[in-house]
């Protein structure tokens, strides 16, 4: 390809010389020495040999460039929580309220709805009515006595609290880490859904396998209670 560029060098030289000097080439004789520049040219051009294989690759790049210091951060929080949340086991599937809501400690009620209960009525600086103790191991029905969706002039609230339950346990629940991460919740947690399409509540804790799926001898599911 050299050669090819020094020929074209050396006519567009030659032809420059030409047209300034004119001397005794005549029109013929330069169409002529032309043609021949150009056919070397061509031929030179088509004897040219083939590509070489392509070379190796060069060596990658340092991890993590092109990453802002936000975006490296987020990264590596994110491999953080990747290998330390301790996420369920298959057969710790729970369904129903008491399936969680278990009496760990007699002396506190922990972690049963009524301990629950006083708990958070604590945490807002309130009391709990005393309608049971902190200790007792109440049912969801005992929750809806007064925690039922309030009509009227109570309507938007509970039937006869500020609250009706679904107000605090959806949120509560769905933004609890431990409910999400640690006991894998999910909305068939504490419901089911019945033959017309309808919720239910499970206010009893649910015999199931290891993909939630209740206990064929054990159905209609004990203590699934229609939404109202």
């Amino acid at each position: 390809m050299s050669l090819s560029r020094e020929l074209l060098s050396k006519y567009a030289n030659f032809r420059l010389l030409c047209l300034i000097g004119g001397g005794g080439f005549g029109v013929k004789k330069l169409l002529l020495i032309t043609s021949l520049f150009l056919v070397s040219f061509l031929y030179l051009s088509a004897c040219k040999g083939p590509s070489g294989p392509p070379g190796p690759p060069g060596p990658a790049g340092p991890a993590g460039v092109g990453l802002t210091e936000e975006q490296a951060s987020t990264l590596e929080a994110a491999g953080v929580l990747a290998t330390n949340i301790p996420f369920p086991a298959l057969e710790a599937v729970n369904r129903g309220c008491p399936a969680c809501h278990l009496l760990v400690d007699p002396d506190t009620g922990a972690y049963t709805l009524a301990f629950e209960a006083f708990e958070r009525a604590k945490a807002r600086g309130a009391e709990h009515p005393p309608a049971f103790k902190p200790t007792d191991d109440v049912n969801v029905t005992t929750c809806l006595t007064c925690h039922a969706v309030g009509t009227g002039p109570n309507e938007g609230k509970g039937n006869m609290a500020p609250w009706s339950l679904r107000d605090i346990v959806h949120p509560a629940h769905m933004s609890s880490q431990v409910f999400k991460l640690h006991y894998g919740g999910n909305c068939f947690t504490c419901h089911n859904v019945n033959g017309e399409g309808d919720w239910e509540v499970l206010s009893e804790a649910v015999d199931v396998n290891e993909k939630g799926v209740p206990n064929p001898n054990k159905l209609p599911i004990p203590g699934a209670l229609e939404i109202k």
